[in-house]
C-alpha cells in the first residue's frame, strides 16, 4: 500500500469524512472554533489520527492553513496575506518546521501564543512543537520571550503565553561611510535617554567606555531604537554600578541584529544579492538562507529540477 502522503484525499475515507465535517461546520456555525477533539468525535477518529489527516488535507491544498477552512476543489491554497504569505516561501530546517512556521504566522508577525495553541494550529502534537521550536529559533526565523507572572511580593507565579516575533534570518548590514563616523554621536544620544544611566558624568571614563561599547553595537548593525529599548526596558531600575550593568545587558544581546520578518517582507530593508543553489545565477531576494532564484524553484532549470540540498517549505 502506498504511503498516506502519496494518496489523494479523494481516495482516503477519513480525509473525505473530515473534509465533509468541516464543510458542514462552516455552514452551520462558522463563528464557533472547532477543536481537534470535537472534529475527531464527529468523524470517529482519535485526536492523533485526526491531526494526521488534517495535515494531509492541508498538504494537498484541500484546507486552509488554519486547518479548519475547506477550500473549493481545484482552486488549491489561496494567496495568504501578510505573515503567512511570507512564511509559505521560507526555507526551513525540515518539513515539520515549515508547518509550524506557517501555523505560527497565522497569529501575525508577533504576539503571544501557548504551545498547545500552536500544536493545534499546525496539526501536530505538543511534543512535536516543543522538539521543532528550537530548530526555528536557531535558524533565526522566530524569537520567543517568556512572560513570567510576578506577584506584588516579587514571587514568581508561573508564566503567561510566550511572546513571539517572526524573524527574517537575515543579519542587519554593518554601518559604513558617514553612518560609521556618526555612530559615536548616536551612541551618546542613546545613553542620554537611558534613565538608569542618567547620573553618569559625561567627562568620566565610565561615560567614555559606555559610548565605545554602544558604538560597537551600532556599527555592527544594531538599530538605535532597538538598542535603546534593550537598555531602557525597565522603567524604575536603579543601577548601583551603571557601567557594570550596561556591560551585562550588552553581553546578553546577540552579536548580530537579526532583522524582523515584517521589516524585510514589507520592503523596509533593501534586498540582498545571492546565488541560486541550482544554476548559480545571481539574483536579489529578501528571503533568508539559500533560496532558489524563482522562490520555490529555479527559473533556469524549471520547477521539476532537484536542488543539491533539500528544500523544506510549504508551497
Amino acid at each position: 500500500m502506498a504511503p498516506h502522503r502519496d494518496i489523494s484525499p479523494d481516495d482516503c475515507s477519513p480525509c473525505r469524512k473530515i473534509f465533509a465535517a468541516l464543510e458542514d461546520h462552516q455552514i452551520a456555525d462558522p463563528e464557533t472554533p472547532l477543536t481537534t477533539d470535537a472534529l475527531g468525535q464527529v468523524v470517529g477518529l482519535k485526536k492523533r489520527a485526526t491531526q494526521n489527516h488534517l495535515a494531509h488535507l492541508f498538504a494537498k491544498s484541500r484546507i486552509d492553513a488554519d486547518r479548519r477552512t475547506p477550500l473549493v476543489s481545484g482552486i488549491g491554497q489561496p494567496l495568504l496575506p501578510g505573515a503567512q504569505e511570507w512564511a509559505v516561501n521560507i526555507i526551513t530546517p525540515d518539513p515539520t518546521c515549515a508547518r509550524c512556521l506557517v501555523a505560527l504566522a497565522m497569529f501575525g508577525w508577533e504576539g503571544q501564543i501557548k504551545m498547545e495553541e500552536l500544536a493545534e494550529a499546525a496539526g501536530v502534537s505538543l511534543r512535536t512543537v516543543e522538539r521543532h521550536r528550537p530548530h526555528l529559533v536557531r535558524a533565526d526565523l522566530v524569537s520567543f520571550i517568556p512572560v513570567p507572572v510576578h506577584g506584588s511580593n516579587g514571587r514568581n507565579y508561573g508564566r503567561r503565553p510566550d511572546r513571539f516575533r517572526l524573524m527574517s534570518g537575515l543579519p542587519a548590514a554593518k554601518l559604513a561611510g558617514a553612518a560609521w563616523d556618526e555612530a559615536p554621536d548616536v551612541a551618546e544620544d542613546i545613553l542620554t535617554r537611558v534613565r538608569w544611566f542618567a547620573g553618569v558624568e559625561r567627562d568620566s571614563d565610565e561615560w567614555t567606555n559606555a559610548v565605545q561599547s554602544v558604538t560597537w553595537c551600532l556599527r555592527n548593525g544594531w538599530p538605535s531604537n532597538a538598542l535603546h529599548h534593550a537598555l531602557d526596558a525597565t522603567e524604575n531600575r536603579q543601577a548601583y554600578n551603571p557601567r557594570g550593568y550596561l556591560t551585562t545587558l550588552l553581553r546578553k544581546l546577540p552579536r548580530r541584529y537579526i532583522l524582523p520578518a515584517q521589516d524585510v517582507a514589507t520592503g523596509r530593508t533593501e534586498p540582498r544579492m545571492t546565488e541560486c543553489p541550482v544554476c548559480q545565477g545571481p539574483f536579489r531576494t529578501r528571503l533568508p538562507g539559500n533560496p532558489l532564484c524563482g522562490g520555490g524553484y529555479c527559473l533556469a532549470a524549471g520547477r521539476d529540477a532537484t536542488p543539491a540540498a533539500p528544500i523544506f517549505k510549504i508551497a
